[in-house]
């Protein structure tokens, strides 16, 4: 047992498909060695027998049933709904592969109370660090650096390529072990988000219209953007039982990253989103980003045609197109 804390913390997770083993790997570390006083576990028609994880934990959680599987966006919004209406204080947010190392909340819980104290309690949440999926910090990239800045499309900015270059020269490879403890993040996926319940009570719940992908993008960026904080602590370190389909380290790109990686479904609901919320939500300056969506989309077609990779290029360009004009929704063709 390696806990230190005594706040009373909920822990909300969605899950889907037959991942019962992820699951019951990821109560066992936040209720044993963490400290979690409850988990909410919502079922998106899982095909799991979840009764199982009731046997054991008891009235230590609730599974929510969903008859369909409605996407991460409509699971996380029955999550918290249901954890805010129990007895609670935190809401710590997992994808069902996630598991925390020994100590991890504790190390969030400290910073949580440093961030609270200069933010109020509504508008502070720290992220636990996850190094495949925050690939650059975990390479030594400098934190501000790390994030997107205002008015990229997909990520890409044109005035962010001479950084590209020189990261990949002797001088300025990124050095991995000089990690900072905390890194502001604009917004943050649901894998890791803690934060008191004020938080989650005045940002409202996630888009169900998103379907998944980004849907965490959007739901976060509403604390920033509502002048809160997200600090990344690199020392609350979570380990993914799953890679996750578009970790780009594990391509030349992102570009063939988004053309070769992953079911169709998966990369038409994360283009899609993505260029939703970077057209209506991440623009800054009108000139910036169609100068960036430009050059984003001429490299994305040099590439598609130079891997062969006609029909996916086809599917990302109908999402950008469904993305900018907003419309979001299930999408007939890809279904869960």
């Amino acid at each position: 047992m390696t806990f230190s804390h005594n706040k009373r913390i909920t822990l909300v997770t969605v899950t889907y498909g037959d991942r019962l083993h992820y699951c019951a790997e990821l109560l066992r570390r936040a209720f044993d060695d963490e400290g979690v006083r409850h988990a909410v576990v919502v079922s998106n028609n899982s095909a799991s027998d979840l009764s199982l994880l009731e046997a054991r934990w008891g009235r230590r959680i609730t599974v929510v049933h969903l008859p369909t599987n409605t996407g991460s966006a409509n699971g996380y919004a029955v999550g918290i709904e249901t954890a805010l209406r129990g007895d609670t204080d935190y809401l710590w947010l997992m994808d069902d592969d996630n598991a925390p190392c020994p100590g991890a909340l504790g190390v969030l819980c400290h910073q949580l109370d440093v961030l609270t104290r200069e933010t109020g309690r509504a508008r502070a949440a720290v992220l636990g660090f996850r190094p495949d999926h925050q690939g650059d910090i975990a390479m030594g990239v400098p934190g501000a650096l790390a994030s997107p800045p205002r008015s990229s499309y997909f990520g890409f900015h044109v005035a962010r390529i001479p950084y590209k270059i020189w990261r990949r020269t002797p001088w300025g490879r990124p050095r991995p072990h000089a990690l900072p403890a905390v890194v502001s993040m604009p917004f943050a996926p649901y894998g890791g988000f803690l934060a008191h319940r004020d938080v989650y009570a005045d940002l409202g719940l996630p888009d169900p219209n998103l379907v998944l992908y980004a849907d965490d993008t959007e739901y976060t960026w509403r604390l920033t953007a509502r002048g809160g904080r997200i600090a990344l602590v690199t020392g609350a370190q979570l380990e993914d039982l799953e890679g996750s389909w578009n970790v780009k380290r594990n391509w030349k790109n992102h570009f063939e990253c988004l053309l070769l990686s992953g079911s169709d479904f998966r990369a038409y609901y994360s283009s899609r989103n993505q260029a939703w919320f970077d057209k209506h939500y991440w623009s800054t300056s009108g000139f910036t980003y169609r100068l960036n969506r430009l050059v984003f989309l001429i490299l994305l077609r040099f590439y598609g045609k130079r891997r062969s990779a006609a029909a996916r290029l086809s599917l990302l360009e109908r999402a950008i197109a469904d993305g900018e004009a907003n419309r979001l929704g299930f999408h007939a063709d890809y279904s869960l």
